[in-house]
C-alpha cells in the first residue's frame, strides 16, 4: 500500500511495509494488556480459552480464506478469458510449466549452484499449490523479460540435474549421443567462420550407422534465444527410435550473441556440407544417395522453412546466371563444359512444428490471407478445426470483442452448480446485433454473407491476426514475442518484413514456394502462430495450383501439403511430453512423416552425388546452348545456300 501512496511501485516500500507490519504484530504480542482491548475482544478471548491453540490458528486462517474468496462463492468475480480456451489435458500442462517457471525465476539469484538447483525445485511445488501466484510471478517476470529470464525458463529440463535424471528415466535409451563440430563448406565465403556444432541422436544398431541412406536434420526451436539440442531430447529419442535414422541437431549460434541471420547460413551450410560429403561428416560411407528431411519446431520451424528458400533462390540464380552466359556466342561454345557452381538438391521433405513465420507483427489481417484460411477449411484434413479458428475471428458475432471462444450462452452460478438448462431469455446479445446504424457505403453488403465461414457469397469482414487474437496466451504472450524479435534482429536497420523472405518466409515468392518439396505442418488450434501454418501451407497450395495450369500438367500437387491442427492446444506441446499424453501423440504422429519423407521412392530423391546435383541444370544450359548453336549453324547454311543460288 506504500507504494501505491506514494505514486511509484517500489520493492523497497514494500519491503519497508512489511518490516513495520511484522515489528508493530510482534509489540503486540509480547507487550499488548488485555485490560485496554475493547470489550468485544475481551469477550472474544475469554469465550476462546476453552479452544486449543492450533484449532484457533486454523480457525483464524478459514476466516481469512473465506473473506478472501467471498466474491468467487457468490458468483461476483471476474470471468477467466481462459475457461474454455484449451483442452484439460493441455491446460493441466501449461499449469505444471507455469510453475515451473515460477520457481525457477524464484532461486535464479541464489548461490551456489547446488542450492538453486534444489529450490527450484522445491519453490516449484509451492508454485503447483498455488497456481495464482505463480501466473502472477510469471506475468510480472515477462513484462521486463531479459535473456537470462528466458534461458532459465526453457533450458530448465536440461540444465537442472533434478529434472534432467527425471527426464531420461521417462525417455528410450540411445546407443549413441555424440556432439561433433562440423566446417564450413570449403567453397562458401563464409568458411572461415567457426564451424557449426551438431549433436547426433541414434538407437540402432552401431555397426548398421555407416550404411544408412537417410537422415533427420533437427532444427531444434527456443526463439532464436536458447533451448539447445538436449532440451529437445524427449522428442528426439522418441524420433530416432521410431524411425531408426540418424538424428542430426544443430546447436546453432542464439540471439543476441548471433543475430540474424547467423543462425540460417549456418544451418544452410550445414546442409550444404553434408550435401558435398554425402554424409560421410557424419559417419556415414557416403557410396549411396542419402535422403535428408528437415524438421524442426519454433524458431527451428522457420529456419526449415529458411533454409529451403534459401536453397531455391541459389538454385535459381544459378539457372539464370548460366542461362544468361550461354547467349554469349563464341567458338567454343559447343566445347564448353559445365564448372559453374553447382546446384543445391532439396531436402526429401520438411516437417514444421508451431513454425513461426512473419516478423511483421501486425494486428489485422488482410482480405487475401482470410480467403487463404477459408480455403483451407475446405480443402485440409483438420478443416474442423480451421472453421472453429474463422469463428474466433468473428469477432462481431461474440459479445466481447476481445473473446475467442463462444460466449454468448452464459448459465448463472446455480444454475451451473444444480445443472439447470440455461435460460434463453437471458441469452447474451452479440455485437452484431446490437448494431443499431449502418454506415450508408455498408447497406449493399447487407444481404451479403459476412460470416467469417465458408460460402458461396463469402464477404472478409475485420478480424484480428492469431497473434493478437490470442494474446492472454500461456505460454507466448505479445510481449515474449517482442522481444524474441528485437533480439533476433539485433543491431540491424529497420528490416523490410515485406520482401525478406529468410526472415519472414510467409513473404516467400510464389515462383519458389511452388518448388517447395513436401511439406507436414502441426500447429496448436490456439497458437499465436496458427495464422503463419494456415496461410503459408495455402500459400503454398495455391502456387503449386498455379504452376500446375501453366505446365498444361494435371492438379496433382494436393498431397504435397499436410497440416494437422491440434485442437485446444497452444504453442510448445513437445517440451509437455512427460505430463501431456496429446504431446507424446503428436510426437507419434511427427515421426511417422519422417519415416513417410524418408522411405519413399517418389522424385524428391535427394541424391548427393555431384553428377546427380549437376544434372538438372547441365540438361537445361546444355539444350539452351545446343538450341543457339543449332539456330546459328543453320543461319550460317541459309546464309550460303543463298550465296549459291545468286552465284548460279
Amino acid at each position: 500500500m506504500l507504494d501505491h501512496l506514494i505514486g511509484r511501485p517500489s520493492d523497497n516500500w514494500k519491503r519497508t511495509q512489511i518490516i513495520l507490519t511484522l515489528l508493530a504484530s510482534t509489540y503486540l504480542l509480547f507487550n499488548g494488556r488485555t485490560y485496554k482491548l475493547p470489550r468485544s475482544l475481551v469477550v472474544t478471548n475469554r469465550i476462546l480459552k476453552q479452544y486449543a491453540p492450533w484449532r484457533i490458528a486454523l480457525g483464524t486462517w478459514l476466516l481469512l480464506y473465506l473473506t478472501k474468496h467471498t466474491d468467487i462463492l457468490l458468483g461476483l468475480d471476474a470471468p477467466d478469458p481462459l475457461r474454455r480456451m484449451y483442452k484439460r489435458s493441455y491446460f493441466r500442462g501449461t499449469w505444471v510449466l507455469t510453475a515451473l517457471d515460477a520457481g525457477f525465476f524464484t532461486a535464479m539469484s541464489i548461490k551456489p549452484a547446488w542450492l538453486r538447483h534444489l529450490l527450484s525445485v522445491v519453490f516449484s511445488f509451492y508454485y503447483l499449490v498455488f497456481a495464482d501466484a505463480a501466473e502472477d510471478k510469471t506475468r510480472r517476470v515477462r513484462a521486463s523479460i531479459t535473456v537470462e529470464h528466458m534461458r532459465t525458463s526453457w533450458e530448465k529440463a536440461a540444465s537442472n540435474p533434478i529434472l534432467s535424471f527425471f527426464s531420461s528415466l521417462m525417455r528410450p535409451s540411445m546407443t549413441l549421443k555424440k556432439v561433433i563440430k562440423v566446417k564450413r563448406p570449403e567453397s562458401s565465403e563464409r568458411a572461415q567462420l567457426p564451424p557449426v556444432q551438431v549433436h547426433l541422436y541414434y538407437a540402432g544398431n552401431l555397426d548398421d550407422l555407416p550404411d544408412q541412406t537417410s537422415l533427420l536434420l533437427h532444427f531444434p526451436g527456443g526463439g532464436f534465444v536458447s533451448m539447445p539440442p538436449p532440451c529437445h531430447e524427449d522428442a528426439i529419442a522418441r524420433w530416432a527410435v521410431q524411425t531408426g535414422n540418424l538424428i542430426c541437431s544443430v546447436n546453432y549460434g542464439k540471439s543476441p550473441e548471433y543475430p540474424y541471420p547467423w543462425a540460417v547460413e549456418e544451418c544452410y551450410d550445414l546442409y550444404c556440407k553434408i550435401v558435398e560429403s554425402n554424409g560421410k561428416v557424419l559417419g556415414y560411407r557416403g557410396d549411396k544417395p542419402l535422403k535428408i528431411a528437415l524438421v524442426g519446431d519454433s524458431a527451428g520451424g522457420n529456419l526449415v522453412t529458411a533454409v529451403t528458400l534459401k536453397i531455391l533462390t541459389h538454385n535459381q540464380n544459378l539457372l539464370t546466371s548460366s542461362v544468361s552466359s550461354s547467349f554469349v556466342m563464341t567458338s567454343s561454345d559447343t566445347s564448353a563444359s559445365i564448372h559453374e557452381s553447382q546446384a543445391i538438391p532439396l531436402p526429401a521433405g520438411l516437417i514444421a512444428i508451431y513454425p513461426c513465420l512473419n516478423f511483421d507483427l501486425s494486428c489485422w489481417m488482410s482480405p487475401s490471407q482470410i480467403s487463404l484460411m477459408r480455403a483451407e477449411s475446405t480443402t485440409s484434413l483438420n478443416g474442423k478445426s480451421i472453421s472453429h479458428l474463422l469463428e474466433s475471428k468473428d469477432h462481431m458475432r461474440h459479445q466481447s470483442p476481445l473473446s475467442v471462444e463462444p460466449d454468448l450462452e452464459r448459465k448463472s452460478l446455480w444454475r451451473r452448480a444444480f445443472g439447470l438448462e440455461a435460460n434463453h431469455a437471458k441469452r447474451g446479445t452479440s455485437l452484431e446485433e446490437r448494431i443499431k446504424f449502418m454506415p450508408p457505403s455498408m447497406t449493399d453488403l447487407k444481404g451479403a454473407n459476412t460470416s467469417m465461414l465458408p460460402s458461396a457469397g463469402f464477404v472478409p469482414r475485420l478480424a484480428m491476426t492469431s497473434r493478437m487474437s490470442f494474446f492472454n496466451d500461456r505460454i507466448i504472450p505479445p510481449g515474449l514475442m517482442r522481444a524474441m524479435a528485437i533480439l533476433y534482429l539485433g543491431p540491424h536497420s529497420y528490416p523490410d518484413f515485406d520482401t525478406d523472405y529468410l526472415l519472414s518466409p510467409i513473404v516467400a515468392p510464389s515462383s519458389l514456394l511452388a518448388q517447395f518439396p513436401k511439406l507436414y505442418m502441426m500447429c496448436g488450434e490456439k497458437d499465436p502462430f496458427v495464422d503463419d501454418t494456415v496461410i503459408f501451407a495455402g500459400r503454398i497450395r495455391k502456387a503449386k495450383r498455379e504452376n500446375s495450369r501453366k505446365s498444361h500438367h494435371p492438379e496433382g500437387d494436393s498431397e504435397s501439403v499436410t497440416v494437422r491442427i491440434m485442437e485446444g492446444m497452444s504453442h510448445a506441446f513437445l517440451q509437455m511430453i512427460p505430463f501431456l499424453p496429446d504431446g507424446d501423440r503428436a510426437t507419434k504422429a511427427i515421426g511417422r512423416w519422417a519415416q513417410q519423407i524418408l522411405s519413399s521412392d517418389d522424385d524428391t530423391k535427394t541424391s548427393m552425388t555431384k553428377s546427380k546435383s549437376l544434372s538438372n541444370v547441365a540438361a537445361i544450359v546444355t539444350n539452351e546452348k545446343d538450341m543457339i548453336y543449332r539456330r546459328r549453324m543453320g543461319l550460317v547454311d541459309g546464309l550460303y545456300a543463298g550465296i549459291n543460288e545468286d552465284s548460279s
